[in-house]
């Protein structure tokens, strides 16, 4: 095993020196919260094999608190493009694995962002492949209040996911099924932007992106998906109070 130590440049400048010093035809990463199964290296390889178009594979995974108490399962939806690049759900979680080619041809993770540089690259890399999802439980998720997904954004990292989106779509290569796909897109990050906002107390931030998520698509406000958010950033308004 090597060891690398550098400036704390976040963590996308830590995966891209990482990977540059890795010799394997397979790359992958693991949060410091975070852990791997027994065997789970060994099966996310498999099934890369077993699915030479495949990019990506990703496995389900299990929940923990912060002494590693279990505390659920989660079971992510098989791939589905219009799930990552319409509704921007980034499927892969902990344990994923993808291939070196592709991750070379897609280009490093985005060292400006901070908050969804997961999400930048997985839109990159989906141009060039499917992923696969591996229905076993093959990694845990640690889940607490000091976790960085939890902590408040501030209003250029929660803005994050527009400019993101933004970006993927002014890109002249994208096919026109993707294309298509551009306006449910900007809504779902502008509402992803708003919920970042109201979680962090910024309540006319987070109206001003809801409103702006409507007049863009409307049929995005109607979905489970918008209820939850509006959910979320309503209880850390609410928390705001006691």
């Amino acid at each position: 095993m090597t060891v690398l130590r550098q400036a704390n440049a976040g963590q996308s400048a830590a995966l891209t020196a990482g990977w540059a010093r890795a010799s394997g035809t397979l790359l992958g990463y693991l949060s410091a919260d975070d852990r791997l199964r027994p065997g789970a290296l060994a099966a996310m390889a498999q099934a890369l094999v077993d699915a030479p178009e495949a990019v990506l594979a990703y496995p389900d995974f299990g929940l923990i608190d912060a002494s590693s108490s279990p505390t659920g399962i989660v079971t992510p939806p098989d791939y589905d493009e219009d799930l990552l690049i319409r509704d921007l759900h980034c499927l892969p979680g902990p344990g994923a694995l993808f291939r070196r080619d592709a991750y070379e041809r897609a280009g490093p993770w985005d060292a400006t962002l901070r908050q969804v540089p997961d999400l930048d690259f997985f839109l990159r890399l989906a141009l060039l492949g499917p992923f696969v999802r591996v229905p076993q439980v093959l990694a845990d998720y640690r889940k607490h209040a000091g976790a960085a997904t939890y902590r408040p954004a501030s209003a250029d990292r929660a803005d994050e996911p527009l400019r993101v989106v933004e970006r993927y779509f002014r890109r002249p290569d994208l096919p026109e099924r993707v294309q298509r796909r551009a306006r449910a897109a900007t809504a779902n990050a502008l509402l992803l932007s708003a919920v970042m906002h109201g979680t962090s107390r910024r309540s006319w931030l987070a109206v001003r992106r809801f409103v702006r998520a409507g007049l863009t698509s409307p049929a995005t406000l109607c979905t489970r998906k918008t209820v939850g958010y509006v959910g979320r950033s309503i209880a850390a308004q609410a928390g705001r109070w006691r």
